[in-house]
């Protein structure tokens, strides 16, 4: 399409057109001021030439655009090119001396340059020896240099930066190496270099170096085979450790993972785990971990068999083998079948001991419509007896039991016969468990609800015992701004603690209670303030504990929370004070800290976090933790997806400060 055409557009006719020349091709549109087709393939595009795909968010910018309408493919001189495709703020530009591009969008260039700064000369770019644009997918770089303004600073062979949001941690990519400072490994610079051709091979390397502790060097890799049919994951470590407590050594970390599916019916599982390091001023015997399993499952059925292995060091192993066997008989009966052997060793200080054991369990489960039935078989043999067994087991629930009470009644009948081999005891027992509730009830008090559990133990040795637990609670609506919440617990038992087994149906020699009360003043999200009190009603004073949350402005939030004891010399003692807030413009500022009130105010266990925006390219982060003496810095591309670990705030009852940056995290 054009404004006017000149000569013909038919092959072996050469012709011209000018003023807005639009080219439509695949999924893009190649425009431009003029255009001169030379009748054989060939169209050369002037005049402020570009190409924009259909969903306008990647443009190619160019001095002269070549089109070769057969093959559908365009050579742009001096192009360059912007997109927003899977970036989070702003845009990527890109440029190359001699960049191609194809009927998808796909470009290929050389002696290239990336940037997500409207001024990279003022903020950061990338260049590289050849650069690969797939729209929506990613940017790889060859022979990538990092520059910082007009200073060179970090040099890769290769640098994919994805344009899609990444959640595997080995196909984040990182640009700029952490750098900080902690009491135990000294100053540390640490970074990751990612790799990978495409989906089927990639990872990182991982590379950190300690002044005092020396140099961590890492592999972490993913393999599949086109066909789908396995997924290997390979991590290994080498570590040198200078702190080691024996003497400077080089400890390993290694972590191996397969996953292969066989048919549609039978797949298998293989997993590895050896630790020779376990940080620094440590010096933990290495411990290794090995299983496998092989599962073959269908609509109604479904086995498996399994193996593992372990170790630590030389003073303890095991090994053990198991089988599992569950089938569906309908929709009302299933059965799941278990069976397990092991046998392990450890020896300590001189002394030697070992135990073999074999378990087996079955259930069988039947679902009627009027109740729903579980008969269990459980049953453990050890060279060293240990646990009860169930000899067998049948629960029963009815599915409705006076549906007209007052309140819902749920009864359990558990009758069985039970052994206990370390006691030894063996003799039958039945339970009666009655759960009623919960209790609804409204009235100008408030909202008040209540339930009981009451457990009836009878055994084949005359013995009888039983318990009776209770909840209440009642919650009251104080204006707008005020709710005021009372709890109350108790239970109480009746017959011996541990007669006749010591391990099945304990009960506590005395009766409990326990009761609490909320008062909560609050006013939206502006702020919340809760004050709780207790008692257990054993004549004791209880602390008040004291939470406050309030949010100053939109953009700020401030959490304090500790407790006053009663009585002489306490008092308050310590309080936790988080807050968070802007500081300045592209700045965040996070502070917790713990104020103690016994040592005049002094602000304990301190943890500072502050970042920057800079020029809307990068981020600059600090942290700082008083109790490890740790300080980190951090700088991450703001534009691209999953470029580090996000630094939200916390308000779920945790810290608002991140504990780690980039997910520096061992994966093993």
């Amino acid at each position: 399409m054009a404004d006017k055409v000149v000569g013909s557009t038919k092959p072996g006719m050469p012709g011209d057109a000018t003023g807005n020349v639009h080219i439509f091709y695949s999924d893009e549109v190649l425009v431009g001021d003029r255009a001169h087709y030379d009748g054989i393939r060939t169209i050369t595009v002037t005049g402020n030439p570009y190409i924009i795909n259909n969903t306008k968010n990647s443009i190619l910018y160019a001095d002269k655009i070549t089109f070769d309408t057969v093959a559908e493919k365009a050579n742009l001189y001096n192009g360059r090119g912007e997109s927003s495709q899977g970036v989070q703020r702003g845009l990527a530009y890109f440029s190359a001396k001699d960049l191609h591009s194809d009927e998808h969008g796909v470009s290929h260039g050389d002696y290239a340059s990336v940037t997500t700064c409207e001024r990279p000369r003022s903020g950061y770019h990338l260049t590289g020896r050849t650069i690969d644009v797939y729209p929506g997918d990613k940017i790889v770089i060859t022979k990538a240099i990092l520059w910082l303004g007009a200073a060179a600073v970090f040099w890769l062979p290769r640098v994919v930066i994805p344009l899609r949001t990444v959640s595997d941690e080995r196909r984040k990519p990182q640009f700029f190496p952490e750098v900080g400072y902690n009491q135990y490994q000294g100053f540390y610079v640490r970074a990751k270099v990612g790799f990978g051709r495409d989906q089927y091979y990639y990872g990182y390397y991982d590379i950190e170096f300690y002044t005092k502790q020396g140099l961590t060097l890492g592999y972490n890799g993913s393999i599949t085979p086109k066909s789908g049919k396995r997924t290997t994951n390979i991590a290994v470590q080498r570590v040198e450790n200078k702190l080691n407590v024996g003497g400077s050594t080089t400890q390993y970390n290694a972590s191996l993972q397969d996953l292969e599916n066989f048919s549609q019916t039978l797949r298998g599982q293989f997993a590895y785990n050896y630790q020779g390091n376990y940080g620094p001023l440590s010096s933990i015997p290495p411990t290794s971990n090995a299983q496998a399993t092989v599962t073959h499952s269908s609509g109604t059925e479904s086995q498996s068999y399994t193996y593992n292995h372990s170790g630590t060091g030389g003073t303890a192993s095991s090994q053990g083998f198991g089988f599992s066997d569950t089938r569906s008989f309908g929709i009302e009966l299933q059965n799941s079948f278990n069976a397990t052997v092991t046998r392990s060793n450890s020896s300590y200080g001189g002394f030697f001991s070992s135990n073999s054991t074999g378990s087996v369990n079955d259930q069988l489960h039947w679902a009627s419509r009027g109740a729903d039935y579980m008969l269990t078989f459980d049953k453990t043999y050890a060279t060293q007896p240990f646990g009860v067994n169930k000899e067998p087991e049948l629960q029963v629930r009815p599915d409705i039991f006076m549906p007209h009470f007052i309140f819902p009644l749920s009864p359990t009948l558990t009758i069985g016969q039970y052994s206990e081999p370390q006691t030894p005891e063996t003799t039958s027992r039945a339970d009666i468990a009655l759960n009623m509730g919960p209790l609804l009830y409204r009235s100008f008090l408030g909202d008040f609800t209540a339930n009981a559990t009451v457990n009836q133990f009878a055994y084949g040795t005359g013995d009888l015992k039983a318990s009776v637990q209770q909840q209440m609670s009642l919650n009251t609506q104080i204006g707008n701004h005020v709710t005021n919440n009372v709890t109350y617990s108790e239970t109480n038992y009746n017959g011996p603690a541990a007669v006749p087994f010591s391990t099945l149906d304990l009960q506590d020699s005395q009766n409990t209670k326990f009761a609490s009360d909320i008062i909560r003043i609050f006013n939206g999200d502006i702020y919340n303030l809760n004050f709780t009190w207790t008692t257990s009603f054993n004549g004791l004073a209880q602390p008040v504990s004291y939470q406050l949350a309030a949010r100053p402005t939109q953009q700020t939030y401030v959490a304090l929370q500790g407790s006053y004891s009663p009585g002489p010399g306490l008092g308050f003692q310590s309080t936790n004070v988080q807050f968070s807030t802007p500081f300045g413009r592209g700045s965040w500022l996070q502070f917790v800290g713990d104020v103690d009130w016994t040592n005049h105010a002094r602000i304990e266990n301190k943890s500072i976090y502050y970042s920057r925006i800079i020029g809307d390219c990068y981020e600059i982060q600090m942290q700082y933790n008083e109790n490890s003496r740790t300080v980190n810095v951090t700088m991450n591309l703001l534009a691209f997806p999953s470029y580090g670990t996000s630094f939200g705030l916390n308000t779920g009852g945790g810290s608002i400060i991140p504990s780690s940056f980039n997910g520096y995290n061992t994966p093993y």
